[in-house]
């Protein structure tokens, strides 16, 4: 009978290896000190604003829209970094920190169905604003969405 214990160790072993580097462990000289050396283990993340206002076609004011800040490879029923609501005057801002993407895509779920939903790509820059090594600073978005009226609608 083979014994399958060395095998099977070792493969565990490469396995965790191979899992730790994607993830992003590693071992760096961040200091001004040259015999300092320190591991990390992370992603570039970022803060970012988005606001803007919904309107119909017409400029009337949609309240109770919900607006989803995802990036464009996923789909915002499946991850969203932020999400909030319209207020009265169809005003929204949405803050959120994750992984730094620099094409952010905002979505717009109307709450009336007599409308169409939106959404808009956009592309932004960080501002670094601290001294994280990660943390790639912060950005600021405008987006402004003026919803369609659905065919045979209301």
């Amino acid at each position: 009978m083979l014994n399958l214990k060395p095998r099977l160790s070792a493969l565990i072993s490469k396995l965790c290896a191979v899992i730790i580097a994607w993830l992003g462990f590693g071992c760096s000289n961040g200091s001004d000190e040259p015999d300092v050396i320190f591991c990390m283990y992370g992603s570039p993340n970022g803060s970012f604003e988005v606001k803007g206002q919904v309107t119909t076609e017409d400029g009337i004011p949609v309240e109770d829209a919900e607006i989803r800040v995802t990036t464009e490879r996923f789909n915002s029923d499946f991850h969203s970094f932020a999400k909030t609501v319209t207020g009265t005057g169809g005003q929204f801002q949405a803050d959120g920190r994750d992984y730094a993407e620099y094409k952010l895509k905002v979505v717009c779920i109307p709450g009336n169905p007599a409308l169409e939903a939106d959404s808009a790509v956009v592309d932004v820059k960080y501002a670094r604003d601290k001294n994280d090594f990660w943390y790639v600073g912060h950005t600021k978005a405008t987006v402004d969405f003026k919803l369609k009226r659905k065919q045979g609608g209301e």
